[in-house]
C-alpha cells in the first residue's frame, strides 16, 4: 500500500485515499497506521557466550589485557570456538569500557590534582645513557599541567617534583590522587596501602591530601593519563634529532605546556589558561617555608680528609678525619650540603657523577698541611733517636811472668814476714 502513503503525503483523507484506490476506508486506514516491517532473522546462539563473564571480568580489572592470552585462558576452560570470535567480542567490550570512561567526573576547581610518571626508557642525555622520565601532575578542573624531566624516580625526586609543581601552578590542591607508585603509596603489614612517610610529610606542610585510585581505571585518573598520552605524541616527536640535555628538555617543555595552555579544549570550548584563571583564586597557598626533599647520605672521612660520592671527592675540614657525617644531596641539582654532629659544615655544587675528580678546598688543604706537620714535630719529640748505653768496664792489667823469685815479692802486697 505503497500509494496510500504518497497520497497520504499529498495531503488526501483516508475517505478519498479508498476511494482513488478502490477499497475500504477501514483498509486503507490499518495499511497507514502500520510501519513496513522487515524479515527477522533468527537469533542464534555463538560459542563465547558462556565465557562473557570469564572476559568481562578480566576486561574490568584491565581494558586493555592482551587479547591473546585471554584466549589461551577461556581455551584452558573449554571454549572451542575461533579466536577472531573472541576478538570480536573483546572489541565491544572495550569500546563500551572507553565510552564510560570519558563520562568522568569533573572536579570543583582547586579541589584536586592527578599525578603519573611517564617512561622514555633509555636516551643520549648530557652525553651519557640513561634512564628518562617525566614527572606529570595535572590540576582536575582546568587541565593546567606541570611536567619535569628526571633521570630518577625514587622517593626525593618524587618530593622535589611536588615542591616545583606547586611553584609553577602558584598554589596548592586540597586532594592529590597516585595510583601504585611505591614511591608515593607503600603496603603495610595487613596489605592495606598507605601513604608514605615521606610523601605523608610532605602533605602535611603544604596541607594537601594524597589518595590513591584504582590501578588502570581512567575513569579516575584519566585527566593525566591523556596528558601523558599528548606528551608522548605531541611534544617527545619534536625532540627527535635533538641533542639531549635534562636542562634544555624542561625549558622546552615548559615552552610547549604555554602553548598547549592557550588551545581550547574540546570538551569546554575553552583553553587551560581560561579555566586557571578561574581555579587559581581557590587554590590553597604555597608554604613559604620550603620542604627539605634532599636524599641522606652517610659519608666517612678518609686519611686524606675527603669523603666519596658519585665516583668524586671533596675535602671537609681535617678535624673530621675518621668520622661519620651526613651528605644532604638535592635530587634535581643545586648544592650539597655536609652536616656534622654540631651541625652545617659546608655546601657546595657537586661535579658529574663519574667524572673521578678530587676536589679540595683551599682553607681544608692548609690545615691539613699544618695538621702534618704538627703531627709530624709532636713524633719527632716523642720519638728521640736511642743511644746505646755504654757499662763501665774494669781496665786491663797487662800480667807478666816474674823474671826471679825476688820479683815475685817485689809488691808490698805480697810481701811475707818471718
Amino acid at each position: 500500500m505503497l500509494e496510500a502513503r504518497i497520497l497520504q503525503g499529498q495531503g488526501k483523507k483516508q475517505a478519498e485515499i479508498a476511494r482513488i484506490l478502490g477499497v475500504s476506508e477501514r483498509t486503507v486506514r490499518s495499511h497507514l497506521k502500520g510501519m513496513p516491517r522487515g524479515r527477522k532473522n533468527p537469533v542464534r546462539g555463538s560459542k563465547v557466550d558462556p565465557y562473557k563473564a570469564k572476559i568481562d571480568e578480566i576486561l574490568e580489572a584491565d581494558t586493555y589485557f592482551n587479547s591473546e592470552i585471554i584466549y589461551e585462558r577461556i581455551v584452558v576452560i573449554g571454549y572451542e570456538g575461533k579466536i577472531s570470535v573472541m576478538k570480536d567480542y573483546v572489541a565491544d567490550v572495550r569500546r563500551k569500557l572507553e565510552t564510560q570512561a570519558v563520562l568522568r567526573f569533573e572536579t570543583e576547581p582547586g579541589q584536586q590534582a592527578q599525578v603519573d610518571w611517564k617512561e622514555f626508557g633509555k636516551q643520549m642525555v648530557d652525553g651519557k645513557v640513561v634512564k628518562l622520565s617525566a614527572f606529570v601532575m595535572v590540576l582536575g578542573y582546568s587541565r593546567k599541567a606541570f611536567v619535569q624531566f628526571t633521570t630518577s624516580m625514587d622517593s626525593a625526586t618524587v618530593l622535589a617534583c611536588h615542591a616545583l609543581a606547586f611553584a609553577y601552578f602558584g598554589g596548592v590542591p586540597r586532594t592529590i590522587l597516585y595510583d601504585n607508585m611505591r614511591t608515593a603509596f607503600q603496603p603495610d603489614a595487613e596489605g592495606v596501602w598507605r601513604p608514605a612517610k615521606r610523601l605523608m610529610a610532605l602533605a602535611v606542610h603544604y596541607g594537601f591530601a594524597p589518595k590513591r585510585c584504582r590501578v588502570r581505571r581512567p575513569e579516575t585518573k584519566g585527566k593525566v593519563e591523556r596528558m601523558v598520552g599528548y606528551l608522548d605524541n605531541n611534544f617527545w616527536p619534536r625532540m627527535e634529532g635533538e641533542i639531549l640535555s635534562l636542562a634544555g628538555l624542561n625549558d622546552k617543555v615548559r615552552g610547549w605546556l604555554a602553548t598547549i595552555d592557550g588551545k581550547k579544549l574540546s570538551d569546554f570550548n575553552e583553553g587551560r589558561a581560561d579555566r586557571f584563571a578561574r581555579e587559581l583564586p581557590v587554590l590553597q597557598q604555597v608554604s613559604t617555608l620550603p620542604f627539605d626533599t634532599r636524599r641522606e647520605t652517610a659519608v666517612h672521612v678518609n686519611r686524606e680528609s675527603l669523603i666519596r660520592y658519585g665516583m668524586n671527592s671533596y675535602s671537609v675540614p681535617p678535624e673530621h678525619i675518621g668520622k661519620t657525617l651526613t651528605l644532604m644531596v638535592p635530587p634535581l641539582g643545586g648544592d650539597a650540603e655536609v652536616i656534622g654532629p654540631a651541625g652545617s659544615i659546608r655546601s657546595f655544587p657537586l661535579a658529574v657523577e663519574g667524572a673521578r675528580i678530587k676536589h679540595f678546598f683551599p682553607e681544608d688543604r692548609e690545615a691539613l698541611q699544618k695538621r702534618w706537620n704538627a703531627d709530624r714535630a709532636r713524633l719527632a719529640r716523642v720519638r728521640k733517636p736511642r743511644v746505646p748505653k755504654i757499662r763501665p768496664t774494669e781496665p786491663e792489667v797487662e800480667i807478666r811472668p816474674p823474671a826471679t823469685y825476688d820479683d815475685l815479692f817485689a809488691d808490698s802486697s805480697l810481701a811475707v814476714t818471718a
